[in-house]
């Protein structure tokens, strides 16, 4: 995580942006993006309640057009994947060739 990261206890940690997902308990935004410099992380909403989470590489396609990413240009570094299977543990991904996004999509479980 580098020298400047920490990692932080959740009640611990710094400011967060909670989405509810659940119009009753506040009206938000179906789509939250973070910009640093070289990327940007974004989390959108889908109708059927799940979530993307997409991690996005600066690679100067915005560039011009006023509405794009601002940020400095990026490179990935690593990519690596956590397992929940502790015989598997954390692995590297190295792909064949380089790629400008990720993305994940999440459905909550009920009920929790």
């Amino acid at each position: 995580m580098g020298d400047t990261a920490k990692n932080w206890p959740i009640n611990r940690a710094p400011k967060r942006t909670r989405l509810y997902g659940d119009k009753s308990k506040v009206i938000e935004s179906s789509q939250h993006i973070i910009e640093f410099p070289g990327g940007a992380v974004e989390v959108a909403r889908c109708e059927d309640g799940s979530y993307w989470a997409h991690i996005i590489v600066n690679r100067g396609f915005g560039d011009g057009d006023g509405d794009g990413l601002t940020s400095a240009k990026g490179t990935i570094m690593e990519t690596r994947v956590d397992y929940e299977d502790p015989n598997t543990g954390v692995l590297s991904i190295s792909p064949p060739k380089p790629f400008t996004q990720v993305a994940v999509r999440i459905m909550p479980k009920k009920g929790l």
